[in-house]
């Protein structure tokens, strides 16, 4: 079958364009033209629909062929199914765009270019249903499909990222001892042990021990040495505790410069290796650590040279505080042999037994297999063919889990692949390919991409979420977001053990087996660029293609990628400028203008070619670690489907304006000054994709105003809307319709900074507060700078934010009165359904005119309350000393810098209360102190500027046995504690400036108290 052209005729379409433009304009005043024009569009779209659904079923036939991945048979036929579909996806893409283009720039889409897409759906449409009928008679749905288990449903297959041990306690108790008790000098005892290995073949470190954990690939190795890794006993012991995996090669530069980041705990910009074992050794022995390093996964390159590069690597750490060791990983006892200075740790697979158990509890959980009878022996069956392989044995038993069907597991046990030799390692590969073929479609697609990157990649599960939904992985939804579904996408794919946590962070590694089989099932879609030999190998047809920097590529090498012109994805990594130069990337952005991803990690580019905007599919472009100071016109003019700008550390100066042509934009990632500038950008309502605008400034200049963020409802987090004060009426704060910002979760009203009171029209303040309802999905809301008298909103008194956690009403001078719950005419509190079951954090600072909370302050309507915090409210008079105690969950209470505050007798605290701060709150005395009694949980006691209080008896102290810190400051009245007795159990105590006390001597510190 004739292969199909992908090229696009843009640079000569565009020319045509531009001559056509004076002849076509949009309004025209030829009634045929006109009509014609409109049958052009009509027609056009009808195209278009039926090109979509031909699109639909090809992606079921292509799902069907995923099947039978490893047979060749039904390669080309996918792959020209892939090329067709891909051709078809991109014209409608750039339909789309020249639809987006004309709503930017505001003038009607050429006759010439209609032409063009109607001719070129045409003759993709041909393609596609040519290509339906053949895979149609290929028969390639299998019986077997059926058992694709789509999503998971039951919360017992998820067992969390936990790693566990099963059958290694004895491996993991002698390692755990042999590192906390290892000297710089071994024992007799471990000298025995040795390997007999002669000096001249052994690479001998001074001071350094080295320990390798040696094992067949999926037995545990890994696993083993996190739990030793993360176990407390070895993390007291070490002041340094290193990860490095060297999965992908031994290079020492690379490593050397990850090891010295560690240490010296900032990025190594400098690629000399002298520079770098320089500055490893002094911040070794600046701080005289005894440092603990795992190397993961060492390959035989560690042993070329005679070990060369092996020493170079290791020699700093002979300068280690004594007793520091390298706990070394492989799969190769030559390796094990030629590095460690102890004898090698040998893994073996798990007894039948314990693995039995291992799997049972994946694939029954708490449920009892013997109960069973069917499923029990072809469980035991498929348990034997791994070897008692953990990470075979993991893959398989959470396929397993997902449906607990005889038939189903039969299938499993008898797949032709368990016959299929592929390496050494065979079992477990086969393990890890039934696991992968039953994955749904999507899922594939998701994993196999991660073959980009290299062995050991630590992904943030953002940005390669990011990455699915950029190159058209994650199938839309109306009422989903696709960043959203894409999160589904990568748990299920954790929770099926293709992802686990990395050892030293928050990000996810694939184990290399996995990685192996990632890139074999995706060698004619995703190729990684290592070498310059590797450039004869990128398959004709590849769509994502990634580039490591290792010193070995030119920019002349590179630049030929541009011959590939279904490229879809580019992933540089550590690639230097000098490699990556703007004529390549201006070569690139001439030719392969099928990108949608554009990824620079670790690349210091100086700056981007202005024929970026050529890439009128881009979705995706990181240049976070670029030095940018500015950036090409062509970026905001001509990527209107550009999605993901991530410019993270960009030296940018400012938010260029023209970025609300990007109206597609969804996440862009900035310095936090320069994204606080978003807000300031006139018109931005235009992004209404964007998802992140921590900021915005209301302003009376034009394009400056609250409505701009009317159609804004795609926000996500918080936002701070400043400049209240420029709002002009309850109407125009109703345009931004706050209530439909549906996936904020923190929502700050600032009006204007002012902490005293302010002349104000009092009606207008309060109308416009009415107007800002916010989405019931708000969970921590701040008011400030409010300027009305009174501070209580319908939405607040009318049960609306049912999410609401915190609550913060900051600096309103004005306001005098604060309530949850309408007072009555006789000044009693009406019954009231307000209850915020949610709320468990209240903050009230510098209201100056308040002068009560005591229609605010109601246990009913805040039951789940745990911290209240009431400051500088110099009028409040009174609390609701009678309600204090029936705040049952209350655990942290905090009163400052009131002073007019009068307190009634009969105040009595909850006794779930941990922290009690008072401070300069009017006249709290001796009875008031009563209040103390029996609070047994207290762990935290502030008393500062309270001078009335004369004395604390020592059986208030006996009846707080939780209390660890004290601090009594500036209670010039107080005469005793009752006695240094009263308070020796006490662990911090700081009690200072308090002239007339007589039982100690001031100040007075125990324990860990500090000065403030």
């Amino acid at each position: 079958m004739e292969p199909l052209s992908c090229t696009t005729p843009e640079m000569k379409m565009e020319t045509d364009a531009v001559q056509l433009k004076c002849d076509w304009p949009m309004q025209q005043s030829d009634d045929t033209n006109l009509r014609l024009h409109r049958d052009k569009q009509w027609a056009v779209q009808d195209k278009r629909q039926v090109l979509q659904r031909t699109l639909t079923e090809m992606h079921t036939f292509i799902k069907h062929a995923e099947w039978w991945f490893h047979k060749d048979v039904f390669a080309q036929v996918l792959q020209d199914a892939k090329d067709a579909v891909n051709c078809a996806e991109d014209l409608l893409d750039e339909i789309n765009y020249h639809e987006l283009q004309n709503k930017v720039e505001g003038h009607a889409i050429l006759f010439h270019v209609q032409d063009y897409h109607e001719t070129k759906i045409d003759k993709i449409q041909g393609k596609l249903e040519h290509l339906v009928r053949q895979m149609e008679q290929l028969g390639l749905y299998d019986e077997r499909q059926q058992f694709i288990i789509e999503s998971i449903n039951r919360e017992d297959d998820l067992f969390g990222e936990e790693q566990t041990i099963f059958g290694r306690q004895k491996e993991m108790s002698e390692l755990i001892e042999l590192i906390v008790l290892q000297e710089n000098s071994p024992t007799d005892k471990q000298v025995t042990e040795v390997h007999a290995v002669s000096d001249s073949k052994r690479a001998k470190l001074e001071n350094v021990s080295v320990l390798p954990i040696v094992g067949s690939g999926g037995v545990g190795k890994t696993t083993l040495a996190i739990l030793v890794f993360n176990e407390r006993r070895v993390r007291d012991h070490f002041d340094l505790l290193i990860w490095i995996c060297v999965s992908d090669g031994f290079d020492e530069k690379k490593l050397m410069k990850r090891l010295a980041w560690s240490v010296a705990e900032n990025e190594m910009k400098t690629d000399d290796l002298g520079c770098l074992q320089r500055i490893l050794t002094n911040g070794i022995i600046h701080h005289t650590r005894r440092v603990l390093l795992v190397l993961d996964d060492v390959q035989t390159d560690a042993c070329r040279e005679d070990c060369h590069g092996w020493k170079n690597f290791l020699a700093p750490l002979k300068y280690a505080r004594s007793g520091s060791m390298v706990l070394v990983t492989t799969r190769y006892h030559r390796v094990a042999e030629r590095v460690g200075t102890l004898k090698h740790m040998f893994l073996e697979g798990l007894p039948e037994e314990t693995i039995w158990e291992f799997f049972r509890m994946l694939t029954f959980g708490s449920r009892n297999s013997n109960s069973n009878a069917v499923l029990e022996p072809i469980g035991r069956s498929i348990v034997a063919r791994l070897d008692g392989s953990s990470l075979g044995i993991k893959i398989i038993g959470r396929l397993l889990s997902l449906k607990l069907d005889a038939k189903y597991w039969k299938i499993i046990l008898e797949s032709e692949l368990w016959g299929w030799p592929h390496q050494e390692e065979a079992s477990i590969f086969t393990a890890l390919q039934l696991s992968y073929q039953y994955l749904p479609f999507h899922l594939k697609r998701c994993f196999s991409f991660c073959s980009l990157y290299p062995r050991g990649y630590e992904f943030d599960a953002e940005t390669l979420v990011d990455s699915w939904v950029a190159v058209g992985f994650v199938m839309p939804s109306r009422s989903i977001l696709a960043v959203d579904i894409g999160h589904v996408y990568f748990n299920q794919l954790v929770s099926r053990s293709f992802f686990q946590r990395s050892p030293t962070s928050s990000r996810y590694v694939i184990h290399d087996l996995l990685h192996d089989m990632a890139q074999y099932v995706a060698r004619n879609d995703c190729f990684m660029i290592k070498s310059r030999c590797g450039m004869s190998r990128i398959p004709p047809k590849v769509r994502h293609v990634s580039i490591l920097g290792n010193g070995e590529l030119s920019s002349t090498d590179i630049e030929c990628l541009n011959t590939y012109k279904t490229l879809r994805s580019i992933v540089c990594i550590g690639v230097g400028c000098d490699i990556i130069t703007n004529s390549v990337l201006e070569t690139w952005f001439d030719h392969l203008t099928r990108i949608r991803m554009l990824r620079f990690i670790s690349c210091r580019l100086k700056e981007l070619p202005c024929n970026v905007g050529k890439l009128i599919h881009l979705r995706y472009l990181d240049i976070s670690a670029c030095d940018f100071d500015k950036l090409p016109t062509d970026l905001f003019c001509r990527l209107y489907k550009l999605e993901i700008l991530d410019a993270q550390n960009c030296t940018l100066h400012a938010v260029p304006k023209d970025i609300i042509k990007l109206v597609n934009l969804q996440r862009l990632r900035l310095k936090d000054d320069l994204i606080s500038q978003l807000g300031r950008v006139p018109e931005v309502g235009k992004l209404t994709l964007l998802q992140n605008m921590p900021y915005y400034a209301v302003d009376d200049k034009p394009g400056r105003g609250i409505q701009e963020l009317k159609n804004m409802n795609h926000l996500h987090g918080g936002l701070e809307i400043d400049g209240l004060r420029n709002v002009t009426s309850r109407e125009e704060v109703a345009g931004a319709e706050l209530a439909k910002k549906i996936y904020l979760d923190t929502l700050v009203l600032k009006w204007h900074e002012s902490i005293r009171p302010q002349k104000h029209n009092s009606t207008k303040e309060m109308e416009v507060l009415e107007a800002l309802r916010p989405s019931s999905n708000i969970k921590h809301l701040e008011v400030k700078f409010y300027m009305g008298d009174g501070l209580s909103p319908m939405w607040l008194r009318h049960d609306e934010l049912s999410s609401l956690a915190s609550l913060s009403i900051n600096s309103c001078p004005n306001t005098t009165t604060l309530f949850l719950i309408e007072p009555s005419e006789t000044g009693s509190s009406r019954s009231s359904s307000v209850s915020f079951q949610s709320l468990t954090k209240l903050s009230i600072t510098w209201c100056r005119s308040l002068t009560s909370l005591d229609n605010f302050l109601q246990p009913e309507c805040l039951p789940m309350i745990k911290v209240i915090q009431i400051s500088n409210c110099e009028e409040l008079a009174s609390l609701p000393t009678n309600n204090l105690v029936h705040f049952v969950h209350l655990e942290d209470l905090e009163i400052c810098h009131c002073w007019n505050l009068n307190w009634e007798p009969g105040l009595a605290l909850p006794p779930s209360l941990k922290s009690l701060k008072l401070e300069a709150c009017g006249e709290f005395s001796d009875s008031t102190l009563s209040c103390l009694h029996n609070l047994t949980a207290l762990t935290i006691l502030n008393l500062r500027f309270c001078p009335s209080i004369e004395s604390i008896s020592a059986q208030i102290w006996s009846g707080l046995w939780s209390i660890e810190n004290l601090k009594i400051v500036c209670c010039q009245g107080l005469v005793t504690v009752g006695g240094s007795e009263s308070i020796a159990g006490i662990k911090n105590v700081d009690i200072r400036h308090c002239s007339k006390l007589q039982d100690l001597e001031q100040p007075f510190r125990s324990g860990q108290a500090d000065s403030q």
